[in-house]
């Protein structure tokens, strides 16, 4: 009898572990999905630009105000959701986000002018920012720190699916069926993504808090009160901004400025996320390994090449490929250390609240760099961009402002380790 004890024991531990992978498994499948449908969401607007533009009668120039108004609600809602979203349990609050993506984004095929497509995409980006942050946080309190780098990589491939499958499919059911078939298309994946979230999440009702709410004691208030929290959140808004300054301007400049054949540009994107998504699927495993620092070092350092070779030295017709590659593979390098050290900083009770604020000045973010950039550029009598060389700069200087962020918040999140 006493010898079966351990073997007892033994089977329970080990049929206990492989649930709990199951459970990862299937929660990082899920979040993975949520983060290919609200990515599409937000970056089929520009490519279907010229066809809703052309249907509803809006000036091609309001195109940049669709995109800015999905990013600046979700940088508003997840500001308001830090001060609700860990009241809520995890699963039921990202399914109604879901929800509330897929209302908004059917909006928009029902759109009849500018206005209501405006509106029709405010309302698709208040609840898609919290839809990404609540979802960060389900893997926060399901996966471990030694596997969580990992779990992180596989999620963020939903921007390279995004880039190879979402849009050019999207672009060939607009051809097929219109300008508003893909916000239906779309729509009925988030409606999908919502019913298999229900069904397949734990319910994680762990981390709500059942303090009566308190502005003055707010999951809000004591975030901003935290010097790790900022630290994290400035270097969020460096890596954010610096990379689009230019992210927005690589199609125009290597069009216009180095006159690389428009026909040529769907291949472009295509390879540039094949590039993004091999490094998503191997670089997580690294991090966990070795740490956010070194990887977020070489991100930086190759990002930093890029600018120079890629818009200064490569021959015209290598200039395009440069650019997208190196973008693609640094900056993805960079974004998977940065969000991989940042999820170590918050305490489980603040996990969501956290979350929706780092959506929140991510979102901020991207917007600061497209409208800065917008203000830097203007175009010469030939149509081409001038004024890269400004923002080459301001980037170049951000990039090692978050060099600098990244080996703080570094050391003090190991300090809180201890």
């Amino acid at each position: 009898m006493t010898a079966s004890g351990p073997l007892i024991n033994s089977t329970h531990a080990t049929s206990d572990s492989l649930d709990v992978k199951k459970q990862e498994r299937m929660a990082i499948m899920v979040i993975a999905a949520v983060q290919f449908v609200n990515i599409v969401d937000f970056m089929m607007v520009m490519p279907l630009g010229p066809d809703f533009a052309k249907a509803l009668a809006i000036r091609i120039s309001h195109m940049g105000v669709l995109a800015g108004s999905y990013t600046m609600a979700a940088a508003v809602s997840g500001l308001l959701g830090s001060l609700f979203l860990d009241r809520i349990g995890r699963r039921t609050a990202l399914v109604w986000a879901v929800a509330g993506l897929a209302i908004g984004t059917a909006a928009g095929a029902f759109a009849v002018d500018f206005r209501t497509l405006l509106w029709a995409r405010v309302l698709a980006g208040i609840f898609g920012g919290p839809a990404t942050a609540i979802g960060f946080a389900i893997i926060g309190d399901l996966v471990p720190h030694e596997r969580r780098g990992a779990a992180l990589g596989k999620i963020m491939m939903g921007f390279s699916a995004a880039s190879i499958i979402g849009v050019p499919a999207g672009l060939e059911v607009a051809r097929i069926g219109g300008w508003n078939a893909p916000f239906i298309m779309v729509s009925l994946m988030a409606v999908a993504v919502g019913c298999l979230a229900h069904f397949k999440l734990p319910l994680l009702k762990g981390n709500v808090v059942s303090v009566k709410f308190d502005l003055s004691r707010s999951v809000f208030k004591s975030l901003l009160t935290q010097r790790t929290v900022l630290n994290s959140y400035a270097l969020l808004f460096c890596v954010m901004m610096g990379g689009f300054l230019i992210f927005p301007n690589i199609a125009g400049f290597v069009q216009l400025n180095q006159h690389f054949p428009r026909e040529e540009m769907g291949r472009l994107y295509f390879i540039g996320g094949i590039c993004s998504l091999i490094v998503m699927a191997t670089c997580g495993k690294l991090i966990d390994k070795f740490g956010s620092v070194p990887w977020f070092t070489v991100g930086s350092l190759g990002f930093l090449g890029t600018l120079y070779w890629g818009m200064y030295q490569a021959p015209p017709l290598l200039n395009a490929y440069a650019l997208f590659i190196g973008f693609m593979l640094f900056g993805t390098l960079r974004n998977i250390s940065t969000q991989t050290l940042s999820s170590k900083v918050p305490l489980p009770s603040e996990r969501a609240g956290f979350m929706s604020m780092q959506s929140a000045v991510q979102h901020t973010a991207m917007s600061a760099g497209a409208i800065f950039s917008s203000r830097l550029l203007s175009s010469s009598p030939t149509g081409e961009l001038i004024g890269i060389d400004s923002i080459v700069i301001c980037s170049a200087l951000l990039v090692l402002t978050a060099l600098g962020l990244i080996v703080s918040l570094d050391q003090r999140v190991r300090k809180s380790a201890h």
